[in-house]
């Protein structure tokens, strides 16, 4: 297991916790055209399991996470079980522990599960400035219309900058009839990503919301030497 220490070139890892297998599973399950509805809203609490899926690892990779949501006191924690969302040029040294990235104080904090309790981990600042995503974020997107996807009919909604509906910067789909969200389709450090989510509970989360012992005031920095950190391949959305 790596130290939580490294430093971050771009903050679009952000996906981690919304997070549908890339490209080609976007371009298959594109909306048909509808006028808008309103936007949908997150509760303010909720937990949600969720699994990722990687685009470059192919169709049979999946690991489990989970998602925290209390917008009551600004937070949001999102856990990669047993597998850390990689970072570095050589993954697959790097990502096989549990890891979490904490949204808090305005700020982003990546969580490594060094100890037996969320407050005696390892912890270090991740993204300055980048704080807890508001229930109503989703009034930034663009409206595509409606499909099926997993068995339910779902919103498909862009967020804006790409005229192709089928090559999205970013998706993001939920239920028709409650708006629960259903996938996150976006880029990570290491491509296109996915975050199918299940289980969705409304409530106040059953987990630690708090920074560890400690602050996490450190800077997050490379800890190997000559390690190299993925730079991120952000697609033409302008």
């Amino acid at each position: 297991m790596p130290s939580l220490t490294f430093t971050l070139h771009s903050w679009c890892v952000l996906f981690m916790f919304m997070l549908a297998a890339g490209r080609t599973l976007a371009a298959s399950i594109s909306g048909s055209a509808a006028s808008s509805p309103k936007p949908p809203m997150w509760p303010d609490q909720f937990t949600s399991k969720f699994t990722v899926r990687i685009e470059k690892y192919g169709d049979n990779f999946s690991k489990p996470g989970i998602v925290y949501y209390n917008w009551k006191i600004k937070t949001l924690r999102s856990d990669f079980i047993d597998w850390c969302l990689p970072l570095f040029d050589k993954p697959e040294l790097h990502h096989n522990y549990t890891c979490s990235f904490f949204m808090a104080d305005g700020n982003m904090y990546f969580v490594n599960h060094t100890a037996n309790t969320w407050q005696n981990h390892d912890c270090c600042l991740f993204a300055g400035g980048l704080g807890t995503i508001t229930p109503d974020w989703v009034k930034n997107c663009q409206y595509n219309g409606t499909a099926m996807l997993r068995g339910q009919k779902v919103d498909v909604w862009w967020f804006p900058g790409t005229s192709d509906p089928n090559m999205p910067c970013y998706g993001y789909w939920d239920t028709v009839d409650d708006h629960t969200p259903v996938q996150f389709f976006g880029l990570a450090s290491i491509g296109p990503a996915i975050l199918d989510y299940d289980s969705f509970h409304v409530g106040p989360p059953d987990a630690e919301m708090t920074k560890p012992v400690g602050g996490c005031s450190k800077q997050c920095e490379p800890a190997v030497l000559g390690a190299r950190l993925f730079d991120t391949p952000w697609p033409s959305c302008g």
